[in-house]
């Protein structure tokens, strides 16, 4: 299943994208909250293409969009970085920073 689904985040409006266990019963949901200048997304996806392609993205667990808005950022690109994007702020507070 695929769940397309506009969030708002602290007033700002911002898409959500998430797929049901792509891998199959078992596996974890793969999540991306796409923003302005760039995205939120979850482990399952690959920090180094985001990198490689010069993306602005913050990695961040969580199952569904509220867990991952409300985790700690775990990892950012360069370009996440350059946009004030630190490890340890919340998925949420990386959406308005990636959102601005």
């Amino acid at each position: 299943m695929i769940e397309v689904k506009q969030l708002n985040v602290n007033g700002q409006i911002v898409e959500g994208l998430r797929v049901v266990a792509p891998g199959g019963e078992g596996h974890p949901n793969m999540l991306v909250i796409l923003c302005k200048k760039g995205y939120v997304m979850c482990g399952y996806l690959n920090a180094e293409a985001a990198e490689k392609f010069g993306d602005a993205a913050a990695i961040v667990g969580g199952a569904a969009f509220e867990e991952t808005l409300a985790n700690p950022v775990k990892a950012v690109t360069p370009a996440a970085e350059a946009l004030g994007v630190t490890i340890g702020m919340t998925g949420a507070e990386a959406v308005e920073k990636l959102n601005a």
